[in-house]
């Protein structure tokens, strides 16, 4: 219920403020309470993927493409995560979320913990949007988000995959390739 209430505080503030270009970094606030924490003393893996969704939300909500129809919803692929160092109850910490990346179908995103300057975690993110269960080229939702916000539109499609997602899709064949 508590990341419910987050998200709500996320979506209203993203619909309060201007509207944003979808491939601008987003920084998010939190602290971990303790109904965030598992068994352990320190905030786990299962709640640290709910607030990387958060991310994801306040980003597609900045940009105003969530409710614009362009996609009816957005899938995770694959989503990876490594821990640097522990996030401990009552700790306040910033998670800072954006797209490195995206190809003809995925889009790719880092999330970044940390509490105060120290980098304490690092997510990353495949995700695809559907449309009545077809893919939406990412290309299209960031003309969209473009003609949306009057921004500057930002071509992720045509450069070159960022490294650190090339080294994770490797990773990811290889790992197909061996099972």
């Amino acid at each position: 219920m508590n990341l419910f209430f987050r998200m709500l505080i996320i979506i209203f503030s993203a619909r309060k403020q201007d509207a944003v270009a979808l491939v601008d970094k987003r920084s998010d606030r939190f602290r971990v309470w303790l109904h965030d924490l598992g068994w352990r003393d320190h905030l786990p893996n299962y709640r640290v993927f709910s607030f990387m969704e958060l991310g994801r939300f306040g980003i597609w909500h900045s940009s105003r493409l969530a409710l614009s129809g362009r996609y009816g919803l957005r899938m995770i692929a694959a989503q990876d995560f490594i821990y640097l160092k522990p996030i401990r109850p009552f700790q306040a910490f910033t998670m800072t979320t954006e797209i490195l990346s995206c190809d003809d179908k995925y889009f790719y995103y880092q999330h970044q913990f940390f509490c105060g300057n120290k980098l304490v975690a690092i997510g990353l993110v495949k995700e695809i949007a559907l449309k009545s269960g077809k893919a939406v080229a990412p290309h299209s939702l960031l003309t969209a988000d473009s003609e949306l916000n009057g921004s500057v539109m930002v071509d992720l499609d045509n450069r070159v995959l960022h490294p650190v997602v090339e080294n994770w899709l490797a990773m990811q064949q290889a790992i197909k390739e061996n099972s």
